[in-house]
């Protein structure tokens, strides 16, 4: 199954014809449809499923001039409105790079009836609204007609990709199972004869059927019978292979194809002109280091570069020249690089590209492709290590890792070699965030307030990103919205992203404490945190958990009590050091002043079966703790 959750996005033009031209692809409607409706599985077999996947046909053949055809099929039972959105489907495609042909298209109603689809309920627009005059990618939209419960759908198309990008570079997964279940699929790959099919199994045995025959070897992959995948609470993604049984396969030989075709593109577009190399010049005018150089040419191309998908033509992989990138002030990805790549070389400073696979955690840098790949960035060899520049991050810093996770990203040196390497992690010194609130408490409960807000390094990026593009009215009201009366707000620097982002305002915010009468206020929910409470409910479990990193965070919290109020019991420092998780909490009581000091970080794990009772029982333990400190008596002596 080469669909995950929904049907799929297809590279193609629509146009429609009345019979399949395989034999494989066949309609209901050319055989005994009572027949064949009265032998499909129930709803009441699958009380969990919206919908069934009864039969996925895909054929997929290569010729020898690179271009390629793929030939599908689906057919679907509806059980109910939850598997409704089977009926609904989008097909993107690239005028003039692809085309495809809607074989036949029906609705099969449980009495029997066959409803075809109309030509005239297919709608076409712009992929991306908005940008119509940046990307020749639209997307047709239809719905299949007459659905109703116990309704099968079917639909078969025919895509011929008559402009492939990088010959003979075909990659796909395999999936066994999915999140409805699966009663027959098939895929059929049929390759030149000398091309050859490479596949990797995870967690399944299936092997394809291969036959040759004249100059072609056909591979046939079968899967049946599969149950729906229930989903679980931060279970993992579909692309885990640890996981999930798969199938991976591709045709590339090596990432030399791919390395030695990208840097071409990169370098051919690296052009400048006299007007680039003065305004290159001047920007870097006193700036004596290399690094006070690689800052003010990041900075300019990251905040002044203008973010536009540009995905027109041939520019789907290949950048604009860099000076045509200069003079129109925007661009995206691959555009803003190579600019910044030729502004470093005019400062004589070498820069190179560095492809950054879409799947993240999941890459396998075994299986060579260029469809792993969605972004580009710039890397700067520097003592011994490497600067990463992602030029369309406006408020990162040029010395920050460029992602929150290390990531292995895929480097192409100007002579065509390349060479993987994983991005540094956060450092717990440098990424990091400091808040210090200070609370002055009324007899009324009410309360003024102190805020200061710092944030350092890679923290500092989404948040100083989303406060610049809030009008400042709407700054004032981000706090209103969390109950604070803002008398004064200060923000730190939109541009200066070396510099730690700050947020200090003063205000007053209302019922801060619980007031039971004279003598006896309480403070209600202190701290806040995590307690894992959707896992400890759940009472079996079939998929490991994963559990996500969070960026290091230092807390202190002050409150001020009128005059007399004492605490009636102080919490206890509580620390919690396990791989999942830093928390350390203390708490102090001096004259009238309450304080809270918080050190926390999360840490990204997968917490495999074989240890989640384990899990839980550490679980429960936090929620304990974080009951015993919910509520926090003070009473007047």
């Amino acid at each position: 199954m080469r669909f995950v959750k929904y049907l799929p996005v297809l590279l193609a033009i629509l146009t429609l014809s009345c019979t399949a031209v395989h034999p494989n692809i066949r309609s209901i409607s050319e055989g005994d449809v009572n027949l064949f409706l009265n032998q499909t599985p129930a709803a009441e077999e699958h009380p969990n499923a919206g919908a069934n996947l009864l039969y996925s046909y895909g054929y997929v053949e290569f010729f020898e001039d690179g271009t390629s055809v793929t030939k599908s099929l689906y057919r679907i039972k509806i059980f109910n409105e939850r598997g409704r959105n089977f009926a609904s489907q989008s097909i993107s495609y690239r005028e003039g790079y692809q085309t495809v042909k809607i074989l036949f298209a029906n609705t099969i109603k449980p009495d029997g009836q066959i409803v075809p689809l109309n030509l005239g309920d297919v709608h076409d627009s712009s992929e991306y609204t908005g940008y119509e005059f940046y990307t020749d990618i639209r997307v047709k939209k239809f719905t299949m007609p007459a659905v109703e419960d116990g309704c099968v759908i079917e639909y078969a198309y025919e895509i011929r990709n008559l402009k492939p990008l990088l010959s003979f570079d075909y990659s796909d997964n395999f999936f066994l199972q999915n999140y409805f279940p699966i009663e027959k699929d098939v895929l059929e790959i049929v390759l030149p004869a000398g091309t050859v099919l490479k596949y990797k199994n995870f967690n399944t045995d299936l092997v394809p059927e291969i036959t040759s025959e004249r100059n072609k070897k056909k591979y046939i992959f079968l899967n049946s019978k599969q149950k729906e995948i229930l989903p679980e609470s931060r279970m993992p993604s579909l692309l885990d292979r640890d996981t999930f049984p798969q199938v991976a396969f591709w045709t590339l030989e090596s990432w030399d194809v791919i390395s030695k075709w990208y840097v071409n593109l990169v370098r051919e577009q690296m052009k400048s002109d006299s007007e680039l190399e003065s305004f290159t010049r001047q920007l870097i005018e006193g700036k004596i280091t290399d690094e006070e150089k690689i800052n003010a040419i990041f900075n300019f191309v990251s905040q002044n570069i203008r973010y536009i998908a540009v995905l027109l033509g041939p520019h789907t992989h290949k950048p604009h020249a860099a000076n045509e990138i200069f003079r129109k002030r925007y661009g995206d990805c691959k555009d803003k690089t190579v600019l910044l790549l030729t502004m470093l070389k005019i400062a004589g400073i070498e820069g190179i590209p560095a492809l950054v696979p879409s799947s993240g955690k999941y890459f396998d840098d075994a299986r060579p492709t260029l469809s792993a790949f969605n972004h580009i960035i710039a890397v700067v060899p520097f003592n011994g290590n490497y600067l990463w520049l992602d030029a369309t991050n406006e408020t990162a810093s040029y010395d920050s890792p460029p992602f929150t996770l290390p990531t292995k990203v895929f480097l192409i040196r100007e002579d065509g070699s390349y060479e993987f390497v994983t991005t540094p992690a956060l450092n717990d010194k440098k990424d990091f965030y400091h808040l210090d609130v200070k609370y002055d408490i009324n007899m009324e409960g009410n309360a003024d307030i102190e805020y200061s807000y710092r944030f350092f390094g890679k923290a500092a990026e989404s948040i100083r990103k989303s406060f610049k593009y809030l009008p400042p009215e709407q700054r004032r009201k981000f706090f209103e919205n969390r109950g604070i009366e803002v008398r004064e707000l200060h923000l730190g620097s939109f541009t200066e992203t070396r510099e730690p982002f700050f947020i200090r305002l003063s205000g007053n915010i209302k019922n801060l404490a619980q007031v039971l009468d004279e003598e006896i206020m309480v403070l209600s929910n202190v701290i806040s945190f995590d307690s894992y409470k959707d896992i400890t409910a759940a009472g079996s479990r079939t998929y490991p958990i994963n559990l996500s990193q969070s960026i290091f965070a230092k807390e202190t919290y002050s409150y001020k009590f009128p005059a007399g109020f004492k605490i009636k019991r102080l919490p206890e420092k509580y620390t919690m050091d396990k791989p999942f998780r830093y928390r350390n909490e203390k708490y102090t009581f001096k004259g009238s002043v309450f304080h809270v000091s918080l050190e926390s970080k999360n840490e990204e794990l997968t917490i495999y079966l074989h240890d989640i009772d384990k899990f839980k029982q550490t679980a429960l333990e936090l929620q304990k703790r974080e009951s015993s400190v919910k509520n926090i008596i003070f009473e007047k002596k």
